[in-house]
């Protein structure tokens, strides 16, 4: 008989690609389906207005479709964000507009609501799914709409106090970090923080696929987009504080760093648009 790798190496012969990563994926979700299964079709036929987003809708920002992991890491990240904020924010002043860049379907956003600095609470992404669910569950001041994948967008000029963006630069090429960061530094107010999350070159642990020259790379230059094999989600892009302060520096006046400051991984950052002279 021949021996279990020989089997391995025969299966993934016979299956296309394809269908071992669909194969994979379903044996991964299935324990988070059936577990899940009771509460997802509760909250169906309940209707509530600000339910738990559906399963698929789940699983593209989370490393599975878990009820119990979509809340605990839009928790954590909150937490992270209001924390970063209230440290950096000035007490002469009010914030009462906040925008959700990428909100997705609410991970961070059911969370970052509940805030009593929170006021109006809007939300912008590229996942027309994902944002037109939230916004047809979400009754509270503000709105959440679909923007296209460059800017600009509709969104009004000097218009938000604070802005945040979790885990999103993590996955922008220079090119769309640089659009981006001119957009979010146009609708922002004067005295407007935005509170950023980024990874770290210390995580490049997380692409074992990078070549030694992508590594020397972002040793020289501080900064790497190194793409991913599936969705975009998968992308990764990894920046040092000095490379922040160089280029984001341009658009906004930093004021916080911490090293895998949000759930002690990701590096978290905050920026200030600058007031008038």
């Amino acid at each position: 008989m021949p021996p279990p790798k020989d089997w391995r190496a025969r299966w993934k012969g016979a299956i296309p690609p394809p269908w071992r990563r669909r194969l994979r994926l379903w044996m991964s979700e299935a324990p988070h389906r059936v577990r899940d299964a009771l509460p997802d079709a509760a909250e169906l036929l309940l209707a509530r207005p600000c339910r738990m987003p559906p399963a698929r809708l789940r699983r593209r920002v989370s490393l599975s479709s878990s009820r119990r992991e979509f809340d605990d890491a839009g928790r954590l990240a909150a937490r992270d964000v209001l924390r970063a904020f209230e440290a950096c924010r000035s007490r002469e002043r009010a914030y009462p507009r906040w925008l959700d860049f990428a909100c997705g379907s609410g991970r961070v956003a059911r969370h970052v609501g509940t805030s009593a600095d929170v006021v109006e609470l809007h939300g912008v992404d590229v996942d027309h799914e994902a944002v037109s669910w939230l916004a047809a569950r979400t009754h509270r001041e503000g709105a959440f709409s679909a923007i296209p994948r460059h800017p600009p967008t509709y969104l009004p000029e000097a218009f938000f106090d604070v802005v945040y963006a979790v885990s999103v630069f993590t996955h922008f090429d220079e090119g769309l970090e640089e659009e981006w960061l001119g957009e979010l530094s146009r609708v922002l107010a004067p005295g407007g923080l935005l509170v950023a999350t980024t990874l770290s070159p210390k995580l490049v642990w997380t692409r074992p696929d990078l070549t030694d020259d992508q590594r020397r790379a972002l040793a020289d230059r501080g900064f790497l987009f190194a793409p991913g094999a599936g969705p975009f989600n998968e992308d990764g892009a990894f920046a040092s504080r000095e490379r922040l302060e160089a280029v984001w520096g341009r658009h906004l006046r930093p004021r916080l760093f911490e090293e895998h400051g949000l759930a002690a991984y990701q590096d978290l950052s905050v920026w200030e648009k600058p007031g008038p002279d």
